[in-house]
């Protein structure tokens, strides 16, 4: 009897004993491949009402995984980005977005927002606030917005960026069980399992970096899996219905030859590799659009809403976030993933709420001039985008800060 109660106590205390060692080891060893999940991680922390905030007072030098980018991460002593904290004394201009806003590729000072600060209009200078977390959709940022109003003095204005990632999502992500921010939200509002299941995995993986790795394999092995089915879908239903096409297409691959880049002529706009864009010549017709889903409109009801009550100048904005629609409007043309903010902004005009729309500040993109690694150089469309990422470069968030800057004086003029 006394050995077996020593067997199941070694038996017991094995499983810790090996589950610390191994968390010791992943935090030593802290691996590349990892240590940008683990950081960013780190940057956030669990919000009752909004599921995942910025945790106040952070510092942390973030590197992504793939060299993609690098920067300084800083949060105030409210969790807003930037080592700003808002004076009482001055009116406020805050963004409110997801990780655009944010400011995902650039550190705290090359963000748009931080460059926003100072903005002047009608003699009034506003200090800019970033509200911007990573994965909010509509009305995650209309429950930050009434969270971070009640700590906040002199908010005026109130810049709504408004992502495609909201309500819409292309088919392929779709199958691999990636849903639209606001989907994901109408799903989980009411679901007090959830939200506590979410709580306890949230808190365990931001403790150890052991569970946080077997989430993220797990997390990566569900997707691939997905890929793989998705793709395996496509091939055997082109192999029913066109035989040849498939073969053509997966056993002769032209050979391109390589170009050398011509320094003497830059050409406007820029091509742009490994991306098959398809640009219509007219736009779609806006009544033949799906209009936004309930869980969208009731979030920006909402916003509108609490701007009057509060007496904010609410200003949704419509930034160009994918290089496909900068690229055909470069060319004249159109681009079907644009139809997000078509979408938007018909539903925002019945409010009586006028957007203010970027796209058309993209034309001063293609040949600016610019330094990179100590060499000037012309800018392509490519430049102002993280490739593969999809947030801005340092670049581009220069160029979005001063664009928007020009826009929200239009926009002031016109309204006289």
């Amino acid at each position: 009897m006394v050995q077996n109660w020593k067997r199941w106590g070694a038996i017991v205390l094995f499983f810790p004993f090996v589950i610390l060692t191994l968390e010791g080891i992943f935090r030593l060893a802290n691996p590349p491949a990892l240590r940008y999940y683990r950081d960013v991680k780190l940057l956030h922390a669990y919000h009752p009402d909004y599921g995942v905030t910025l945790a106040p007072n952070e510092s942390r030098y973030v590197r992504h995984y793939a060299d993609l980018w690098q920067g300084q991460f800083t949060t105030n002593s409210l969790g807003l980005r930037g080592l700003k904290e808002p004076n009482p004394e001055k009116p406020k201009l805050v963004c409110l977005g997801d990780s655009l806003v944010m400011g995902f590729g650039v550190s705290d000072e090359d963000t748009f927002c931080s460059q926003l600060d100072g903005y002047e209009e009608d003699g009034i200078i506003y200090q800019s606030l970033n509200f911007g977390v990573d994965a909010y959709g509509s009305l995650g940022s209309y429950k930050r917005l009434k969270d971070l109003s009640g700590k906040i003095d002199k908010i005026q204005k109130v810049l709504f960026f408004i992502s495609p990632n909201d309500f819409t999502m292309p088919e392929e992500l779709r199958a691999q069980g990636i849903l639209p921010d606001d989907e994901n939200d109408a799903l989980h509002e009411h679901d007090l399992e959830w939200k506590n299941k979410f709580r306890i995995q949230f808190e365990l993986t931001r403790i150890l970096y052991l569970l946080q790795a077997l989430k993220l394999a797990f997390e990566q092995t569900k997707v691939k899996y997905a890929q793989t089915k998705y793709t395996i879908a496509l091939d055997s239903k082109q192999i029913a219905e066109t035989p040849l096409t498939y073969l053509k297409e997966a056993f002769f691959v032209p050979v391109k030859n390589a170009k050398c880049e011509d320094k003497e002529n830059f050409i406007c706009p820029t091509p742009i590799p490994n991306l098959q864009i398809q640009c219509s010549d007219s736009q779609i017709n806006i009544n033949d659009l799906e209009p936004l889903p309930e869980t969208t409109t009731r979030a920006y009801d909402l916003m509108i809403q609490f701007a009057k009550e509060k007496g904010y100048e609410f200003i949704p904005v419509i930034l160009p976030m994918q290089i496909e629609e900068v690229y055909c409007r470069q060319l004249g043309k159109f681009n079907a993933l644009g139809n997000y903010a078509l979408r938007a902004k018909k539903y925002l005009e019945s409010k009586s709420v006028k957007t203010i729309e970027i796209l058309p500040y993209t034309d001063k993109m293609c040949g600016r001039e610019f330094i990179i690694h100590g060499k000037t150089k012309k800018a392509g469309i490519q430049d102002y985008y993280i490739p593969g990422d999809g947030h801005l470069t340092k670049l581009g968030n220069l160029w979005a800060a001063e664009s928007i800057r020009s826009a929200l004086k239009e926009n002031r003029s016109n309204a006289f």
